[in-house]
C-alpha cells in the first residue's frame, strides 16, 4: 500500500512541476487528463469489484497475513470476504489452501485451524471432502510430529491345519464412518515378524491410524487368513487410550481363528 502511494507521488511530481511553471501553456488539458487518469485509478483501487487491483483486497491480505504472523485465529468475516473475491468456487478453495499452507509454514497452528474450519464449513460438497482430509492430515502431522509415526503391530499364530497363503487386515472405528482407517494384504506372509499398520495404509488420508491414536479411539481389527483349501477370520478390539509411545501391539493366537 505504502509502495503504491510512493510511486503515485513520484509520477505526479513532473506534472505538478509543469502545472506550477508560469510559462506552461497546456495546463488545463494536462490537469484534466491527470485528474481523469488518477481519479479512475483511485476509484478502481477502492472498489470492491475492481478492474485492476483493489485497496480492499490488499487490506484483506495484509490483515490475514498479519494475523498469521501472530498465530491468531482468523476473523470469519474477513476470511470469508477474501475467499469470495474469486470468479469460481475452485479458485476460492485454492486461495484458502494457500493461506492454510502459509500458516503451516510459519507454524501458526491457531491460524491454520481457523482457516481449516472455515473451509470445512464453506466447502461442503463431496468434491472438497478428500482435499480437506488432506489438509487436516498435514495440520495434524505438523502440529504433532511425534504422532506422525504412530503404528499398530500385529502378531499372528498360524490357524490350525492351515497352509497359509495370504493375510488381510482391516481396522475400523466401531460406530464410526463405514470406512476402514487401515487395510493391508500380505501374500506368502512371514509370521516370524509382526505386521505393521500405519497411516500409509489408510483408504482416506487423514482418516487413519495416526488420527485414531490422536483421538485415543477404540478400534476394531479384523484379520482374514486364506489357506490352501479353507479360510479363517478373527476379530479383536483395542482401546488406544492405554497405548504407550504412539504404538500398540496385539496378538492373534491359533485358537482364536474361526473357520469361515
Amino acid at each position: 500500500m505504502l509502495l503504491i502511494i510512493a510511486v503515485s507521488v513520484i509520477l505526479l511530481l513532473p506534472i505538478i512541476s509543469y502545472l506550477l511553471h508560469p510559462l506552461s501553456t497546456q495546463k488545463s488539458i494536462v490537469f484534466l487528463t491527470t485528474f481523469l487518469i488518477f481519479g479512475g485509478f483511485i476509484i478502481n483501487f477502492f472498489s470492491t469489484n475492481p478492474f485492476l487491483g483493489s485497496w480492499v483486497h490488499v487490506n484483506q491480505s495484509e490483515s490475514i497475513y498479519r494475523s498469521i504472523s501472530r498465530n491468531e485465529k482468523l476473523s470469519s468475516p474477513i476470511i470469508n470476504q477474501y475467499l469470495e473475491n474469486t470468479p469460481s468456487k475452485d479458485e476460492s478453495f485454492i486461495r484458502g489452501v494457500q493461506v492454510f499452507y502459509k500458516a503451516l509454514e510459519l507454524e501458526s497452528f491457531n491460524s491454520a485451524e481457523s482457516i481449516l474450519q472455515t473451509l470445512n464449513s464453506q466447502f461442503i460438497s463431496e468434491n472438497f471432502q478428500v482435499p480437506i482430509f488432506n489438509l487436516l492430515a498435514d495440520l495434524r502431522d505438523s502440529k504433532y510430529p511425534d504422532l506422525a509415526d504412530s503404528k499398530l503391530l500385529i502378531n499372528i499364530e498360524n490357524p490350525s491345519d492351515c497352509n497359509l497363503q495370504s493375510l488381510k487386515f482391516s481396522v475400523s472405528i466401531p460406530d464410526g464412518p463405514d470406512v476402514s482407517i487401515a487395510a493391508k494384504e500380505i501374500i506368502s506372509p512371514d509370521l516370524e515378524q509382526p505386521f505393521v499398520l500405519d497411516k500409509s495404509h489408510s483408504l482416506v488420508r487423514g482418516f487413519d491410524i495416526t488420527s485414531a491414536f490422536l483421538q485415543q479411539e477404540m478400534i476394531k481389527i479384523k484379520a482374514h487368513a486364506q489357506c490352501d483349501n479353507s479360510a479363517f477370520q478373527a476379530f479383536k478390539s483395542l482401546d488406544l487410550k492405554y497405548s504407550k509411545g504412539n504404538q500398540d501391539e496385539l496378538f492373534f493366537y491359533a485358537n482364536e481363528w474361526l473357520k469361515k
